[in-house]
């Protein structure tokens, strides 16, 4: 499964979205703004509205939005999910055992790569893009998909009323998949 992450805002100039985005990520990762025309989204859309693919290449895996509500959190569950795939295989009990202790240690070693971004990123990112683009309003939605396609959108999904986006860091990691949060921009965060 992967994660994309997409920005509705009204405009249609990607240039510029691409311009701000380039000025304002300094974190390491630029992300590049892609129009995209995802028919489960179509119908949630105002006139002016449009949306674009906000990922780094070539997914955003790891994002710090929706992450207090990542799939397959259950360990336990994952760990005999496993195990009977390999009894399916027709693995002896000590090829399992093995694969098993390894798969541990691999877990409790460092993440090579974590996210570089938080509540405070995308607070930041979005405060700043709606100053560069002149809009009092943007929204984000990320969704899982099992193909790394990332033109593939989800089949339906629901808008909601995100409020201020300064006060948005609880709603940023429980954000549902293919949910479209509204947030309002007000101040710029100092």
């Amino acid at each position: 499964m992967c994660t994309f992450i997409t920005l509705i805002a009204a405009t249609d100039d990607v240039d510029r979205l691409n311009t701000a985005l380039a000025t304002l990520d300094r974190r390491g990762q630029v992300r590049r703004a892609v129009r995209v025309d995802t028919p489960g989204l179509r119908t949630l859309l105002a006139a002016d509205e449009r949306e674009y693919l906000m990922s780094r290449s070539p997914c955003d895996c790891g994002t710090f939005l929706g992450s207090a509500l990542q799939p397959g959190s259950d360990p336990q569950e994952a760990r005999a999910g496993e195990i009977a795939r390999y009894r399916r295989k027709g693995w002896s009990e000590a090829r399992i055992a093995r694969a098993m202790t390894d798969k541990a240690r691999a877990d409790a070693r460092p993440a090579g790569r974590t996210p570089n971004e938080d509540a405070a990123y995308w607070m930041e990112l979005l405060t700043r893009l709606s100053a560069e683009l002149g809009l009092n309003r943007l929204a984000l939605m990320h969704h899982f998909h099992s193909n790394q396609s990332p033109g593939n959108g989800p089949e339906a999904a629901s808008r909601r009323r995100a409020g201020p986006v300064r006060e948005a860091a609880e709603g940023l990691a429980s954000m549902g998949d293919a949910v479209i949060h509204d947030f309002e921009i007000g101040e710029p965060l100092r």
